[in-house]
């Protein structure tokens, strides 16, 4: 018997979101066999053994207005994309979310004839419910991870598999709960109140002076909290003050922050449903330019935008988008959970919901058995 064949992947994750989910891929599709893998990469799938063609970060664009400015790079990581599938030759293209970009590559790759497994359906329930027909054409295999997307996307023609959501897969804080108090010099009697602004320089920018105003007014009153920005890996811990309020910057510890915060303020965002399901409740935050959210509004289908809201078809965290996320609201909504236990207790009770409506662990390697057995027929 000889050795077993190497199947090769060419994988497109854009974001770092999907640069972890892809990577858990990657590491669950080496124990089904040996594999190679190369593409467009970030920190996480590196670590899993991808080889970098693209930089995950060269995919990075937030709002339709931001496009433009990056057009030459990714009209560059378009062209390399293409010349790696002729020159490696995979048995399969994995192409995670960012459906911006994928929509794009995806079928350029089959007329190539790549075989496409699609791996976190695009969220076309909530823009453009008409382009799942439209996969039907370029992809071979689709992953979904919430269980109403599967019918949804069988109904429109695509061979859909629902997984399972690969948050569950290792969802647990980086440190414990003494370290990170430790870490960030926060007393075991003080609540912390986690800020998480999101994962892209444009998101900071629009969120995090909002969150900082709405600190300020937290403090009024209440001494015993402690405000944590969690910022991606890679962004330096800084203590600072503003007014009555004091603030530290932490990276690494997102999770964390999550976990053991008393309650949290997040950019919509996987960030949320991480967050929910921690069981630690939070207020769903969101704030673009003008034109962006002019746009948006015009094509965007759901009433709710956050995904625990979603997930459990009902308000589970309360939603500040665009004009209503201001210092005040913010300020207000959090105020309502550490000030009523009873508030608080409900809170925590609709969070679970939203663990409910997504089963079980196992996703990564359910949607690796599904890109292996693709790459092997």
């Amino acid at each position: 018997m000889g050795e077993p064949l190497e199947r090769r992947f060419l994988i497109v994750a854009g974001e770092a979101s999907g640069d972890l989910h892809a990577a858990r891929l990657v590491s669950a599709l080496r124990e089904l066999g040996p594999c190679r893998v190369r593409g467009v990469t970030g920190p996480a799938l590196e670590n899993a053994g991808a080889e970098r063609e693209v930089a995950m970060d060269e995919l990075a664009v937030i709002g339709f207005s931001a496009v433009l400015p990056r057009l030459p790079r990714l009209w560059s990581a378009y062209r390399r994309l293409l010349r790696v599938h002729d020159e490696f030759k995979p048995h399969a293209s994995i192409l995670v979310d960012s459906p911006g970009f994928n929509f794009r590559i995806g079928p350029a790759l089959k007329r190539r004839g790549a075989r496409i497994f699609y791996y976190i359906a695009p969220q076309v329930w909530a823009w453009h419910a008409e382009r799942a027909a439209e996969m039907v054409a370029w992809v071979d295999r689709l992953g979904v991870v919430f269980p109403f997307e599967e019918r949804l996307f069988r109904d429109a023609g695509v061979n859909a598999t629902y997984v399972g959501h690969p948050l569950l897969d290792d969802l647990a804080p980086e440190v414990d709960e003494a370290t990170l108090r430790r870490e960030l010099g926060i007393g075991p009697q003080q609540r912390i109140v986690g800020l998480l602004p999101g994962s892209r320089a444009q998101e900071i920018d629009h969120h995090l002076p909002i969150m900082r105003a709405a600190a300020e007014r937290l403090a009024e009153g209440r001494p015993d909290l402690a405000f944590v920005v969690a910022l991606a890996p890679g962004a330096a811990r800084t203590p600072a003050r503003e007014g009555r309020a004091t603030w530290t910057l932490v990276s690494g510890r997102t999770r964390a922050v999550q976990k053991f915060a008393r309650v949290c303020a997040v950019a919509s965002g996987t960030a949320t449903l991480e967050t929910a399901l921690f069981g630690t409740p939070l207020a769903i935050v969101y704030r673009v330019g003008r034109i962006n959210y002019a746009i948006a509004r015009r094509v965007i289908r759901l009433d709710r935008i956050g995904l625990p809201n979603i997930v459990a078809g009902e308000d589970v965290a309360p939603e500040l988008i665009q004009d209503a996320f201001t210092p005040e609201a913010l300020a207000a909504t959090l105020a309502g959970w550490l000030d009523d236990g009873a508030s608080y207790q409900r809170a925590c009770t609709g969070l679970t919901r939203v663990r409910e409506k997504l089963g079980a662990a196992g996703a990564s390697r359910r949607a690796a058995t599904v890109a292996w057995q693709l790459a092997g027929g």
